[in-house]
């Protein structure tokens, strides 16, 4: 046990006992993933890790992590969990769980759980976790839900665990209300032993540095996280910067608006202009929302700093209520996705010309693409896994987009031999489409094509989370659009969202949209545009349209004529 207290203004010993924290976090991310039961948090890692301090302000954060879960989980504790469960009524060994959109990520599958830690009979932290179940009963994850109530179970703040013995009750009714009760039960399991890693980690810490709270430290990080945001803030110039972007919906088109309000030290962002809400499984609550606005904001501003509560304060966004940014309660939101996604890219191209250096292309990955296979086997017995899929990331200031990447949502993509484990499926193709990405100086990313087949001798349901088939991913600063995507069942197009039946032997094809490009496509030198075509990645007839390409020896460029002046 250290002697002396530690000094959280000496920057040395502030970074060191900051990397612990982050540290700390990685080391429950580790337990969560590694005892999980289910491919979509085991394998794709959709779950995210937060420590927390005793107000529910975000510590620190696994270094993987979901940027919607690491904004979304501090809200809800200090908005929600903090509120219904005050101090007092709290002991060690308690366990706090809710599915509710609205208190969390905004749909039903993700769980998110806190549990407190007590040192001297008080409360000085709590470890945090969100994750996606693979199932939740109602409606399988799908965009042609029409409520909330459609969608599965809502399970209220609760005490899942009450002074280390478990809610029997609470975990019943979940297991009576899921087609997958065993992999259910086994994330739910993972969830609680990864916050007691974190519990168990964070007294070690502070036994190490005689802390009795994280008061002090907590603020320590806090303060230097806002300035290091304002100072960012206060070197863009003040003013509103517009952009609206048109995106497929559902039976509609969504129009999706946005002023970004910059003043001297904070920012502000606005949505008003944006469609209504639908009665479709894509609107997007609050909480999700405002994780995208600040994610979006923390790339261009300030992305080196660690993510903490510090870095939230000067940003701010609205949306008017009734809107698909702020439906009214118990709207259907469990492909909500398929639109927050879009937000990151909207305020790009909102700020391309304040921060062109910063801005990029829309991405074929914003929204990920979910294929969520759910059927019976001969035996009766359920079966049922999502697949992401990704599309091509835009273009930036310095690069191509990179192909088929998670971008903003972070998630891995399950291993091909382990989704075939999980549902009866045979993956044919999984390939990258040759000029699919939008041509500019910097190009987009490619999107992929993948082909799979269904293998039961029985009918296997569909749910398919699509988006940018109808209207493609916008370029910045001149680029040009990706290629969209499609969906085709064997063979024949199809409507890209909803429910579709796969019959014996039937394949299902999808191909995912390219990233919008970056500048304009005839700045981009010959070098990239020889290589790409020697990798395949662009034909030469695309780049002699898109580029201006002619084969042969490179042209020879006459040196400007000196300025008179210069020659007399």
């Amino acid at each position: 046990m250290s002697l002396l207290k530690p000094d959280f203004n000496d920057p040395i010993t502030l970074q060191v006992m900051w990397d612990r924290l982050v540290f700390i976090a990685d080391q429950a991310d580790s337990a969560l993933g590694r005892t999980a039961f289910s491919p979509i948090v085991r394998e794709n890692h959709d779950y995210v890790n937060v420590l927390l301090d005793a107000k529910g302000r975000a510590l620190a954060q696994c270094t993987w992590s979901i940027p919607v879960f690491i904004t979304t989980l501090p809200m809800a504790a200090q908005n929600y969990f903090l509120k219904a469960f005050p101090p007092e009524s709290l002991e060690p060994g308690d366990v706090l769980a809710t599915n509710d959109p609205i208190i969390g990520t905004g749909h039903l599958p993700d769980m998110v759980m806190l549990t407190p830690m007590f040192r001297n009979g008080k409360i000085v932290a709590y470890a945090g976790s969100i994750a996606h179940l693979p199932d939740i009963g109602g409606r399988p994850q799908s965009p042609d839900s029409t409520d909330m109530f459609e969608e599965g179970i809502r399970i209220p703040m609760l005490k899942l665990f009450k002074a280390g013995q478990p809610n029997t009750d609470v975990f019943s009714v979940i297991e009576a209300s899921v087609r997958l009760p065993h992999e259910v039960r086994g994330d739910i399991q993972s969830m609680v032993a990864a916050n007691e890693v974190m519990c168990r980690e964070f007294m070690r810490f502070m036994d190490e540095y005689g802390l009795d709270d994280c008061e002090g430290l907590g603020e320590a990080i806090f303060s230097r996280s806002e300035r290091h945001m304002r100072k960012a803030i206060a070197a863009w110039p003040n003013g509103s910067y517009k952009a609206d972007m048109t995106i497929d919906g559902f039976e509609t088109e969504v129009k999706l608006c946005v002023s970004v309000e910059v003043g001297d030290d904070s920012i502000h962002v606005d949505y008003t202009g944006t469609s209504p809400e639908v009665a479709r499984g894509i609107n997007v609550v609050p909480h999700y929302r405002v994780a995208h606005s600040v994610y979006a904001l923390k790339c261009l501003l300030d992305p080196d700093t660690p993510n903490n509560e510090g870095c939230m304060v000067a940003l701010t966004d609205s949306a008017p209520q009734g809107s698909i940014l702020n439906p009214r309660p118990h709207a259907a939101g469990a492909a909500r996705n398929l639109v927050g996604h879009c937000i990151p890219s909207l305020i790009f191209k909102a700020l391309q010309d304040v921060v062109p250096h910063g801005a990029m292309g829309d991405s074929g990955g914003a929204p990920i693409w979910g294929i969520n296979c759910q059927g019976q086997r001969s035996d009766g017995t359920a079966y049922g896994s999502a697949q992401n899929f990704h599309g091509g990331q835009g273009g930036r200031s310095s690069m191509d987009g990179l192909d088929t990447l998670s971008f903003p949502s972070n998630c891995r993509v399950t291993p091909i031999e382990m989704y075939e484990l999980a549902v009866p499926v045979l993956t044919e193709c999984k390939e990258l489409i040759p000029d699919s990405g939008g041509p500019g100086k910097f190009r987009g990313g490619l999107g992929q094509r993948g082909v799979i087949r269904n293998l039961s001798d029985r009918e296997m349901n569909i749910y398919l989370s699509t988006e940018h088939v109808k209207y493609p991913c916008l370029g910045v600063l001149g680029g040009q659009a990706g290629r969209n995507g499609a969906v085709l069942h064997d063979g024949k197009a199809v409507f890209a969202k909803g429910r579709l039946v796969l019959a014996p032997g039937e394949r299902l094809q999808i191909e995912l949209p390219g990233g919008g490009g970056w500048g304009e496509a005839l700045e981009r030198s010959r070098e990239l545009v020889e290589d790409d075509l020697r990798q395949g990645l662009v034909s030469a007839e695309r780049a002699r349209i898109d580029y201006g390409y002619v084969p042969g020896p490179a042209p020879v460029v006459a040196p400007a004529a000196r300025p008179a002046e210069v020659l007399a």
